[in-house]
């Protein structure tokens, strides 16, 4: 004799193959309008094959397993713990046996499973709907952001040698401020003072970093607190990962993925160029990665003051590096001493950024720089500096000594005391 769970277990499958089969978004069917048809829906199919294999099921049974199903189906299954728990900021799922959580900055891996590959596949769909992305055989991945701010990469067969799998960056629930990363330990108050000054005096800042370090967290933030609310930001994004205030004059372009026939598809490069026509006061993108570098250098150096951008890399002089590489991308008739150009005189300020052993995200080096020849030679106005007490390491950002070049900028375009540093410049 078939058991309930089996009977369940099949309820589920047919539920989740209907919701696929026919692209229906999920949030029509948990409207409350439309939830009593759900509920009769899957009441049928639980009442069939009940009768199938000859199992009585009373009705208040029956009530609480069609809960049981639409609770399984419609959320997040098995992880739904893990993105309600404020501690888990990220999730990666590698295989249905293999699921890896991390808290305070430290991975660990967790003693949860899923049935199969398909529930991975199915959560992922689930997900997905509503993105504007797609997920098959001719487009096997995708990075996308669904409603309640969370960021999706989800990979599937053949990009995926074995399973599908994804990884989920949670949004951070409580709005940080630049205070709260002051104290925090991300930075200081001296370091404040200053990136407040040089927004203010419009200078053009890319932030550095690694994954995860927090490059977005702290441009989200200078963009918020810091730019005037009467400026004029056109944001450039692949998915929607800076959040801006109501109060500011915020225009938003979003990348597009191709279709089914490989058409239609729209890339940073050409948002980069079409924010030009839209009247900016600042451009922001969120990620530099391919060959919009070229049009954002282009933008930096053509009057657009202000505008910031991050980019991974290990160090500042790295950054430069890799935006130069970028920007030569597939430009057969521009030299690297043109670029080399671009990026003096138009990226004013490097913020780097860094994760610590024990989780903790931090500004290691706030930098400016100049060519010497064709080597790219960084002069670090703020960097880490470790020290000792009572047996404890202590590490903070502390100035260098080194007044920076635009300083006399700083003074005409804010209020920077003449000895901000502690010497009259």
């Amino acid at each position: 004799m078939v058991s309930l769970e089996t009977i369940k277990s099949e309820a589920k499958s047919i539920l989740k193959s209907g919701i696929i089969k026919h692209d229906v978004s999920l949030d029509d069917y948990l409207d409350p309008k439309h939830r009593s048809r759900l509920n009769a829906y899957l009441e049928k199919i639980l009442v069939r094959l009940a009768e199938k294999n000859r199992l009585h099921i009373g009705h208040d049974e029956l009530k609480k397993i069609e809960d049981e199903i639409i609770n399984a189906v419609f959320g997040f299954g098995i992880i739904e713990d893990l993105l309600q728990d404020p501690e888990v900021t990220d999730i990666l799922v590698n295989n249905p046996d293999q699921i890896y959580v991390e808290k305070n900055g430290k991975l660990e891996k967790i003693d949860l499973k899923f049935e199969d590959e398909e529930g991975i596949f199915y959560l992922i769909q689930r997900m997905l709907q509503g993105s504007g992305r797609r997920l098959d055989m001719s487009s096997p991945f995708a990075d996308f952001r669904v409603k309640d701010g969370m960021r999706v990469t989800a990979v599937i067969s053949p990009v995926s040698a074995a399973s599908p799998f994804f990884c989920i960056r949670k949004a951070c629930k409580e709005i940080l401020s630049l205070e709260d990363l002051r104290r925090m330990g991300t930075l200081n108050q001296k370091l404040l003072d200053f990136l407040k000054f040089c927004v203010k005096a419009r200078l053009n800042i890319l932030v550095a970093g690694s994954t995860g370090v927090g490059k977005t967290t702290l441009m989200h933030l200078l963009i918020n607190e810091l730019v005037p609310k009467d400026e004029r930001i056109i944001l450039v994004e692949d998915t929607e990962e800076i959040l801006t205030q109501e109060a500011q004059h915020v225009i938003r372009l979003i990348t597009k993925s191709p279709n089914i026939e490989g058409k239609g598809e729209i890339t940073l490069r050409d948002l980069v160029k079409l924010s030009l026509h839209l009247r900016p006061d600042r451009i922001v993108i969120g990620e530099v990665r391919g060959e919009e570098a070229f049009h954002f250098l282009h933008i930096i150096n053509t009057g657009h003051e202000g505008s910031m951008c991050t980019i991974h890399a290990s160090n500042p002089e790295d950054a430069l590096n890799r935006l130069e590489v970028l920007s030569l991308m597939d430009r057969t008739n521009i030299t690297p001493g043109v670029i080399r150009r671009f990026l003096k005189l138009g990226i004013d300020l490097i913020v780097q950024m860094i994760r610590l052993p024990t989780g903790q995200r931090i500004v290691s080096q706030v930098s400016e720089f100049d060519y010497e020849g064709d080597a790219c030679v960084t002069k670090d106005i703020f960097s880490l500096k470790k020290s000792f007490k009572d047996g404890n390491e202590m590490l903070d950002i502390k100035f260098t000594g080194y007044i920076p070049s635009f300083m006399e900028k700083l003074k005409a375009r804010t209020e920077i005391p003449a000895d901000f540093f502690g010497v009259e410049s």
